[in-house]
């Protein structure tokens, strides 16, 4: 009993981390000010030599409403590099000047009331905000996105192979159906096509869309109707002609 409890224990917590981790995800729009430093034609930073000393200026990383709620957005493309934070303390409101190294890519930016994740496909970059009486950060470079992003994100792409396979299977199950129906379309030799017939096509024609490059000019409801009508035409004057073809009297 005890390690049944546990167990639930564990996988409820699992999934509210799950649902954290994701949630809620808006817009961002302004959330994150970039101001680049001086940069050369190529569009990286600049390095600037004064005497015998070598620097790159450092871009600039103002997240002016942080810390207002636990958000994550899509950041811009970022260059990367030397850079420095600057945000406010959670807790006390002081603002602080971080410097860190970002690397190149367009992450999304988590705000915790604890921390700001940079979080790119392989990796993560962490200012961690710490300290009770000198409050300060902390800046973390850690491989992978973590153990319940990575959970995550394999739940999101199971869910589309599932979505995926639902949507081959009806089409599989349409095709099937179709392809019964169509053995018992056709009446007469000349092909004369019935309206439950054209209907079928219609749906031969439906079904065709749904699969992928299949485009059909033209309805084969419509066809098959047309053709229907050019071929009872042709039927009745063949049958006019036998008729009159009776009555001619024979010479002898």
């Amino acid at each position: 009993m005890k390690l049944t409890i546990l167990s639930l224990c564990a996988y409820f917590c699992a999934f509210c981390l799950v649902a954290r981790a994701g949630e809620p995800r808006i817009p961002g729009f302004n959330y994150l000010i970039v101001i680049d430093p001086a940069v050369e034609e190529n569009g990286r930073p600049a390095a600037v030599i004064n005497g015998d000393q070598v620097e790159i200026p450092p871009t600039l990383h103002i997240h002016p409403y942080f810390y207002s709620g636990d958000v994550e957005y899509q950041a811009q493309i970022l260059e990367g590099g030397p850079t420095i934070i600057v945000a406010n303390h959670p807790k006390s409101g002081e603002k602080l000047y971080i410097d860190a190294i970002l690397p190149p890519g367009a992450p999304v930016v988590a705000y915790r009331d604890d921390a700001i994740r940079y979080i790119y496909p392989d990796k993560r970059v962490i200012i961690e905000f710490v300290g009770i009486r000198n409050r300060h950060a902390v800046v973390k470079y850690v491989n992978g996105q973590g153990v319940v992003r990575s959970a995550q994100a394999k739940i999101a792409a199971r869910k589309v192979k599932i979505k995926e396979q639902k949507g081959k299977s009806k089409l599989y199950s349409e095709i099937k159906e179709v392809s019964h129906d169509t053995g018992n379309i056709i009446k007469g030799s000349f092909g004369v096509v019935t309206t439950a017939g054209a209907f079928t096509l219609e749906r031969v024609r439906v079904v065709a869309e749904m699969i992928p490059g299949v485009q059909p000019l033209m309805s084969l409801g419509e066809q098959a109707a047309e053709r229907g009508a050019k071929e009872e035409v042709r039927q009745a004057g063949l049958k006019a002609a036998r008729e009159q073809t009776e009555f001619i009297p024979t010479v002898r």
